[in-house]
This record gives structure tokens, C-alpha cells and sequence, in this order.
């Protein structure tokens, strides 16, 4: 049988171009993915924790070399969470200060543009300061550009010098777009003590993931001039955040955020020292029904701090009081969380608190040991043995 060379010529060329119109088509898809809007988005309910490490080398000037001493860097790692608690993206942010949680309120605009809120929800004119870094300097493009300007408020300067000018350029393209800021030059100012202080060739780059709304990592460099006591120092910093976990909490985001209002509240009230407003603060952050770890420690904390504003040195502060209902092994932690459910129920706040050996319910925190709230959970629960623990501080 003879084969039809003309035939193969015919199917060869219609093969080519179809698979030319195939490679058009997915060239024209790929560069369409690749400059799709970067838009910052939390979703209710979710947790994101992110590792803050900042690296500070002084550099001392040696006369006759043309290099400056760098002494050993000093090295600090936080660990932020982002508590995200409605669908306009307002998030809780608790943030370590001084070795203690500190909570801060926030919203987010899309192009990733942050303000404070203030204890009753009104919007501030900058957003957070976290030594240097500020989620400021992670902004967005407002479409495809690959060059933009940018106006944006820098949480770390004072206020005069807060709203800086900025250009930002796109430096990879995709489903993790890459983006480098740069302010100006130097940002100097005289602080609160007199004292000289300098910011200066501030650079920030940034990866944001398209798919899940959030920046991935960022890493900002800066040099920083501040001087003290015993004269100006110069300071190379380094400062990466890096994302490391996002999931959801079972906790109500309108409990998060009436605790986040309170709290804020209570921390407003200790630093300009309005006593008078302390008395109501701790049956509202008591009322916050929230089980995150975390979370309930800031609670218990600040209620401490509101019971105990300021407490004489050598005296020590009052105590709160849980029931100690119930222990389970680890393994059966589901059974310890439908207890906590079942308590809400009729009424009782509760939570879990593991430890290596158990997952313990607690009923409270309470102020005093109330003994009707133990009878009426003996009566409830006969086999429980229920008693009073110290739960803080």
C-alpha cells in the first residue's frame, strides 16, 4: 500500500497551527495571571501569625579606615497574630510589648493601607509601629502598574513627619508578585527628649501571594541615627516578617473584637491614668467568651491590670479564681471542648486549658470565689468534684 505523502503534509500543517494557537493561548493566560490585582484581603474568622526578627548592628566609626566596626547585631523575634473579626477587614493584632501581649485594633484597606482604631471604632490617621516596622510599608499597586508613587503614613515617625512620599516598583511578576519600596533619602527629626534621631535609605521588599490576599514575606532595611546621653550611635537594621501560619479560630469574631474594644479601652485608661473608668472594664472583658490561648491570656491579663492599676511594690496583686470542673487525657481534648459547649448552654463561660498530662475545663475567670457559682456546679455535675484554682497571675 502506498503511502500519502500529501495527506501527512495536509495533517502536519493544520498540527502547527493548532499547537501555535495553543502556545498564543496560554501566553496570553500566563501574562494576564501575572499582573492580576494584588488585593489584601482577611477573611472573618481567620488567624494569621507572622515572625517579626529585627537585626540592629551598631557601626562605630575608626579613624584611618574608610569602613565603619560593626559589634555583634542584636537580635529580637516576635510572633504577631492577626485575629481578622469582619468582613471589612478589621483586625485584632496582639503584638508582644515589654515581654506582655499588647492589643491593637486595626483595618486594612486593599491596596494594604492600615489605621488604627480606637476604642470606639473610629478610624486613626497611621497605623501601628512595631519597632521600625510598619505595615505601612508593604503597599499595594493599585492595578497592573509596574512603577508607582505612593503617600503613606509611617507609623515610626512622629507625627509631623508621619506621611511620607514613596516610590514602589514592581520587581517580579505572577501568583507571588515581588515589590520594592524606597522612601526618601532621610527622615530626621529632635523626639520628645530632646534627643537627635534619623531615618535614613529605608528600603522595603515585599512578596505578596495573590491567592491567598496576604504578604508573604518582607524584609526592610534602614539605617537609623539616634543619639543618647553619651552621643549619636549609628545602627544598621534588618527587619524580616515572614508569614508562618494561617488558619481559623473557633472563637466568635464579634467576642474577639468586643474584647479588642475593651482591652483597648483598659490600656487607654491605665496609661493616662483614668482609674474612674477601670470599675466597668472587667465585666466586659470578662464577658468576652474566647478560647485561643492567647487570647485568653490577654484577657486575664488585663483584667489583672484593671483590678490592680499601679500596685504598690510589695504588694501582691489580686488573684483570679476558676472552678476546676473536669481533666481529660490529652487524646480526648474533643470531649473537654463539648464540655465547655455544654456549660454555655446553661450559662457558665468556660474554657480549656492543655497542658502536657491534661486538657482542663475551667469555669470562670472570677474575681472572688463566689460560693453559689461552686454549689450550683457541684449540683450539676455531682461526679466532678468541682473546686477553686488560682488562674492568675
Amino acid at each position: 500500500m502506498a503511502f500519502d505523502f500529501s495527506r501527512l503534509k495536509n495533517h502536519a500543517g493544520t498540527a502547527a497551527v493548532v499547537a501555535a494557537l495553543l502556545v498564543a493561548a496560554l501566553g496570553i493566560t500566563a501574562f494576564f495571571l501575572a499582573l492580576r490585582p494584588s488585593r489584601l484581603s482577611f477573611a472573618p474568622g481567620e488567624h494569621v501569625t507572622y515572625r517579626l526578627r529585627t537585626e540592629m548592628v551598631e557601626l562605630i566609626d575608626v579613624p584611618g579606615q574608610r569602613e565603619p566596626r560593626e559589634l555583634a547585631p542584636a537580635l529580637q523575634e516576635q510572633t504577631l497574630d492577626l485575629f481578622c473579626v469582619s468582613a471589612d477587614n478589621d483586625v485584632v493584632l496582639l503584638s508582644p510589648t515589654n515581654g506582655r501581649d499588647e492589643v491593637t485594633l486595626l483595618t486594612f484597606a486593599a491596596d494594604g493601607a492600615a489605621r488604627q482604631l480606637d476604642a470606639a471604632s473610629r478610624r486613626g490617621d497611621a497605623g501601628k509601629a512595631l519597632g521600625f516596622f510598619d505595615f505601612n510599608l508593604l503597599p499595594l499597586p493599585p492595578g497592573s502598574e509596574q512603577v508607582w508613587n505612593v503617600e503613606l503614613a509611617y507609623a515610626a515617625l512622629p507625627p509631623a513627619k508621619r506621611n511620607v512620599q514613596g516610590k514602589v516598583k514592581r520587581t517580579r511578576s505572577g501568583s507571588s508578585p515581588e515589590f520594592l519600596l524606597k522612601l526618601p533619602t532621610s527622615v530626621e527629626w529632635v523626639g520628645a527628649d530632646s534627643h537627635y534621631m534619623q531615618i535614613r535609605d529605608l528600603s522595603c521588599a515585599y512578596r505578596f501571594n495573590t491567592s491567598r490576599g496576604l504578604v508573604e514575606q518582607s524584609t526592610l532595611r534602614l539605617l537609623a541615627g539616634i543619639e543618647r546621653e553619651d552621643g549619636r550611635h549609628r545602627f544598621r537594621v534588618r527587619i524580616e516578617l515572614t508569614l508562618t501560619a494561617v488558619d481559623r479560630v473557633g472563637d466568635d469574631p464579634r467576642q474577639v473584637r468586643d474584647l479588642a474594644l475593651a482591652g483597648c479601652e483598659a490600656q487607654d485608661a491605665l496609661v493616662s491614668g483614668r482609674r474612674e473608668r477601670l470599675a466597668a472594664l472587667t465585666t466586659r472583658i470578662l464577658a468576652a467568651d474566647v478560647q485561643h490561648p492567647r487570647l485568653r491570656e490577654l484577657a486575664r491579663r488585663l483584667v489583672q491590670d484593671v483590678r490592680n492599676p499601679q500596685a504598690p511594690r510589695g504588694i501582691a496583686p489580686r488573684p483570679l479564681w476558676a472552678v476546676l470542673l473536669a481533666q481529660y487525657p490529652p487524646a480526648q481534648r474533643s470531649d473537654a471542648d463539648a464540655l465547655v459547649r455544654a456549660l454555655a448552654t446553661v450559662g457558665f463561660r468556660s474554657y480549656v486549658a492543655s497542658t502536657a498530662q491534661a486538657a482542663v475545663v475551667l469555669v470562670g475567670p472570677y474575681v472572688d470565689r463566689d460560693p453559689a457559682v461552686l454549689g450550683a456546679l457541684s449540683q450539676r455535675f455531682p461526679q466532678s468534684r468541682a473546686n477553686w484554682v488560682r488562674v492568675g497571675p
